[in-house]
């Protein structure tokens, strides 16, 4: 379930950004195939544009990404009472909030770019998008590492006992 609830995280409208390599920030020359932040944002306005809906449209996506996010939190506060958790677990939800701050700024860079195009875009809007975002953010890591705690825990429980000698 926790899985599940990770992916529908990662779930965006357009395509997933991808850092580029170190040979590729070293030298300049390749890298020409991946999608930058800029290209995401790009692809993401041309979706808006054609849809009409602009800011309507993407405080919408917004708002589904970020009930997506309060589902995993939901899902791991569930998972803290489970026998046993992994580091795994810990790693969907890392990896969940490193999407949700890259969502962030590309909801909130086609806000910006949206209201350049004459939309109607108030500063207000995207300063709350912004601060919803930071609050699944901040909330998602508290979850997790409370799992993290609980895992040191179980660990210590296992592993660290007292020696106890076999008479």
């Amino acid at each position: 379930m926790l899985a599940d609830a990770a992916k529908a995280v990662d779930t965006a409208p357009w395509p997933k950004p991808q850092p580029a390599s170190l040979i590729v920030r070293m030298t300049g020359v390749g890298g020409s195939d991946r999608v930058s932040r800029a290209d995401a944002v790009e692809v993401y306005l041309q979706e808006l544009d054609a849809s009409g809906a602009g800011f309507v449209r993407l405080s919408h996506d917004a708002r589904l990404n970020l009930a997506a996010a309060a589902r995993l939190d939901q899902t791991a506060r569930k998972a803290l009472h489970a026998s046993r958790h992994s580091m795994n677990d810990i790693a969907m939800i890392e990896t969940a909030i490193q999407t949700l701050r890259e969502h962030r700024h590309i909801y909130t860079d086609a806000g910006k770019e949206l209201k350049k195009r004459g939309y109607a875009v108030s500063d207000e809007a995207l300063d709350a998008l912004r601060d919803d975002f930071r609050l699944a953010v901040k909330t998602l890591g508290k979850t997790a590492d409370v799992l993290a705690d609980q895992i040191d825990e179980d660990r210590s429980a296992t592993y660290a006992s007292p020696d106890r000698t076999i008479r």
